[in-house]
């Protein structure tokens, strides 16, 4: 039985996709609200790979920084702790998101390239509803919740052309086909890995439900606004994988969201915009 086997490799740090200590130590503090900028920048300096992005991508068009940046504790001061959180979590997605999925019909780049516009769709939707989440938050959320077809994809390439095969004749939905093939949907794996690597209970709930919004306990609101934003960038037919279009939008994340067809119009409108704004982090 596949589940068995999905078992053993989550049980096996060492076959699951690395995320630096760093990222976890510095997601811990930044969930105290009176956080030392001081020891918070000395904390990222300890990965050179980190620093180097957060320096960089401060300095993007991106981020649009009022004065040029040149050390972690300069853009603390000048972006904010949430700004410089998401460009950290950035820096550790691109690690795990970069990697081959061949067999969910995704380029490494593709599944990069999603991911972030997933993650940008998340934090205008935010914007535009004047919905009361933190953009930053909108955005990780976005980020992170494919994160669990890494594993999959990795370890599983014979069965997914199976199951890809099966969804040509059957339309039902991907998630359940997941169920039936590995005893685990990647909605599942990414929980699993988020909660191995300490992340905050609201974005473990995101990953768990974003294709059932109705499901989220922790954060109804942004799970529905993630599931909103994940599926209009699949139906553009941007990072389509092999679950395809096969999730409609829920009417409860409408309802949460109070997104109407109209907004829904405009945002499938501004999609080639978000692409060509993202230019400076896809080469992150």
């Amino acid at each position: 039985m596949q589940k068995e086997k999905v078992d053993e490799i989550l049980k096996d740090v060492n076959k699951l996709p690395a995320i630096s200590s760093v990222v976890s130590k510095v997601l811990e503090k930044l969930q105290k609200p009176d956080v030392n900028i001081a020891e918070l920048a000395s904390e990222i300096s300890k990965d050179p790979a980190i620093t180097a992005s957060v320096i960089k991508l401060s300095n993007s068009a991106y981020y649009r920084a009022a004065k040029p940046i040149r050390t972690v504790q300069e853009a603390l001061m000048t972006l904010g702790t949430k700004t410089v959180k998401e460009i950290v979590l950035l820096t550790a997605a691109k690690g795990i998101l970069s990697q081959d999925l061949s067999s969910y019909q995704l380029e490494a780049a593709q599944l990069w390239s999603a991911s972030l516009l997933v993650a940008d769709m998340s934090s205008k939707i935010v914007n535009h509803k004047k919905l009361n989440i933190d953009k930053d938050l909108a955005f990780t959320s976005g980020l992170l919740c494919s994160v669990g077809k890494i594993v999959l994809a990795q370890f599983f390439q014979p069965i997914l052309f199976q199951l890809k095969n099966e969804l040509k004749e059957n339309k039902e939905p991907f998630p359940n086909l997941e169920k039936k093939y590995f005893g685990y949907t990647h909605m599942e794996v990414s929980e699993n890995l988020l909660k191995r690597w300490n992340f905050p209970p609201e974005l473990v709930d995101v990953v768990a439900n974003y294709l059932n919004p109705e499901n989220s306990k922790v954060n109804p609101l942004l799970t529905s606004v993630v599931h909103i934003a994940s599926i209009l960038i699949v139906v553009s037919g941007i990072g389509i994988d092999i679950g395809g279009e096969s999730v409609p939008i829920s009417p409860f994340a409408l309802s949460q969201t109070g997104i109407t067809e109209q907004d829904i119009e405009s945002y499938f409108v501004h999609i080639p915009d978000l692409q060509a704004g993202l230019a400076d982090l896809l080469n992150v």
